[in-house]
């Protein structure tokens, strides 16, 4: 009997402790997990690298990794919640995830939420800047190869999306003797610094990334979006601004401002993350902003609390409780 109490005790202590483990675990995949991204030459990453750095000085104990992807796919993924906690995403993609439309018709996306609205980013149309093609239309109706990003992602969906304002399909591309091919958008530059392919379709704030490198070996030149596709565009309710531009100067080249659509970048997070995990997210990026501001003024200087929780769809339901307790907390929120 006394080894038998000995053995029951014994498990009991090995139950508690493991009950304590798991509790443990549960704060500790919050503070370990991966944040995804964008490809390693668009904007988002570079942008991600400082906001998990940011993260990890502010966080005790927290290691976050940034790994690639892609707006739409980030969706799903911080939606299944495996181990992507945290990611980027677009504010329009984001809306129509929650509402269970557009690239997620039927398939509306239940455990996602926002932490923060951040910047705009502009949709480039771009080919080198020796390209004969001064005009989409141009390009589309002499038959030119285009890879416009990763397929079923935001790029690609934009891209189709400006094409049929312009009233093109791609049937009609393929039609006129061009392709429309799909893959990330590092390869993609390479084949268009290559002259395999003739224009790329990329978002960036203003410029891409790898764009802008590329543009300082081979120049390249971001093409007009028209004003009767850019009206055909808002009346169809995707949820782009139309009132930007490529800014003069983005590109070495570039000597005027080239009208394109625009969509907010954000940050998403797993419904199911601690809230008080989220608020210390939250509170780390907007106490920081400073360093968004210098070191990556492109982006950083449109960070603004305001829009970070007024330029989600519905904030009162879409803005993860962590998140708009600090926002409370500053006065942000009516």
């Amino acid at each position: 009997m006394k080894k038998w109490g000995v053995a029951l005790g014994a498990a009991m202590m090995l139950v508690v402790a493991g009950c304590g483990e798991e509790s443990a675990g549960g704060d500790d995949r919050d503070l370990r997990h991966s944040h995804i991204s964008g490809p390693t030459a668009s904007g988002w990453y570079p942008l991600s690298t400082l906001l998990t750095d940011v993260w990890m000085d502010e966080l005790d104990g927290s290691n976050i990794t940034v790994v690639e992807g892609g707006a739409i796919g980030n969706i799903r993924e911080v939606n299944a919640g495996t181990d992507m906690l945290t990611g980027m995403a677009f504010a329009s993609d984001f809306a129509d995830a929650v509402a269970g439309r557009g690239s997620f018709d039927g398939e509306p996306q239940e455990d996602i939420m926002g932490i923060a609205v951040l910047y705009p980013t502009l949709w480039n149309f771009a080919v080198l800047d020796s390209s004969p093609y001064q005009t989409i239309e141009e390009a589309i109706e002499a038959g030119a190869d285009i890879i416009p990003g990763q397929a079923n992602d935001a790029s690609s969906q934009t891209a189709h999306r400006v094409f049929e304002a312009m009233g093109y399909s791609i049937e009609d591309i393929e039609a006129n003797g061009g392709s429309v091919t799909y893959n990330g958008y590092g390869d993609a530059n390479n084949q268009l610094r290559d002259g395999t392919i003739d224009m790329v379709v990329q978002g960036g704030s203003p410029f891409v990334t790898g764009l802008s490198e590329l543009d300082t070996q081979n120049p390249i030149r971001p093409l007009p979006i028209t004003e009767e596709a850019l009206q055909v565009l808002d009346e169809a309710g995707y949820g782009y601004n139309i009132e930007m531009s490529i800014p003069a100067g983005s590109y070495n080249n570039q000597e005027e401002d080239v009208p394109t659509v625009a969509t907010d970048a954000m940050i998403i997070v797993n419904k199911d993350m601690n809230e008080d995990t989220v608020y210390e997210l939250t509170k780390a990026l907007w106490d920081n902003l400073n360093r968004f501001q210098e070191e990556q003024p492109n982006r950083g200087n449109y960070f603004d609390p305001e829009l970070g929780y007024h330029g989600l769809v519905d904030p009162d339901v879409n803005m993860h409780p962590g998140a708009k307790r600090y926002y409370e907390e500053i006065g942000v929120v009516d």
